[in-house]
């Protein structure tokens, strides 16, 4: 019996992976967790063999989940996201596969092949491996690819003036252009460099080297003017100590 844990913050997407595995007789569900926090408890107490395990997680990332684990052995990690942004570096942090929401069941049927498949033919896999791949990422995009209007771009992220949240998608201002993606401020910030971009609120991303002047707000925020003149809240919550440090950004 595989002995299965479901990670995800969302019930629905839970009770779908729940329903999709109720089909398959070999596999049991240990346990379920809709946080990072509850997810590194549970999966530390039960040492299940695999692991569904959502990126998004509203206090850390699937990812953090895996470098904080006390046991790393004999486990198995099966990404879940709704965003494809991070397809790439799962498998590069040897992800036994990776699920783009909805997921679809054929798709579900195909992982659960690889599964069994990988798990009668091997070894399990130790998520030493994983962390140590994990710790050892130190580069950061300098291009991103955008997608539009059925053409690819790649755009350099040295033109990136600000970006902005708009649910569940992401507004890339550079220049004059506007480039409209789906994807999260938290993806999107795991691919940029924190010396060049820095997250200033909730909904905004904004490149250090933009910023004109800072004044003063209401209530401890700041107010950010870019080169351009646009304006953005720079909350208190997302502030540095100083602003001194971004003399060294």
């Amino acid at each position: 019996m595989i002995r299965t844990v479901l990670v995800d913050d969302e019930p629905p997407a839970r009770r779908k992976l729940r329903r999709l595995l109720a089909a398959e007789a070999d596999f049991a569900i240990s346990g379920e967790a809709e946080s990072a926090a509850s997810a590194i408890d549970l999966l530390n107490r039960l040492r299940p063999d695999l692991v569904f395990l959502d990126i998004g997680l509203p206090d850390a990332t699937g990812f953090d989940v895996v470098a904080s684990l006390a046991d790393r052995r004999n486990l198995y990690v099966v990404f879940v996201t709704a965003f494809d942004d991070f397809a790439l570096r799962a498998f590069e942090v040897h992800a036994l596969d990776y699920l783009l929401k909805p997921v679809e069941p054929s798709r579900f049927a195909k992982a659960i092949e690889r599964i069994r498949l990988l798990m009668k033919a091997e070894t399990p896999r130790r998520l030493e491996e994983l962390v140590a791949a994990l710790r050892a990422e130190k580069s950061y995009a300098r291009r991103l690819l955008i997608q539009e209007d059925g053409r690819s771009l790649f755009l350099d992220v040295q033109r990136i003036q600000w970006i902005e949240s708009a649910r569940n998608y992401a507004c890339i201002h550079a220049g004059a252009q506007t480039y409209i993606q789906r994807s999260t401020l938290e993806a999107l910030s795991a691919k940029l460099d924190p010396g060049l971009f820095r997250r200033v609120s909730r909904t905004h991303i904004v490149n250090l080297e933009r910023i004109a002047e800072i004044r003063s707000w209401f209530h401890g925020d700041s107010k950010i003017i870019l080169t351009d003149g646009t304006e953005i809240l720079w909350s208190r919550r997302y502030r540095p100590e100083s602003f001194k440090e971004l003399e060294r950004a």
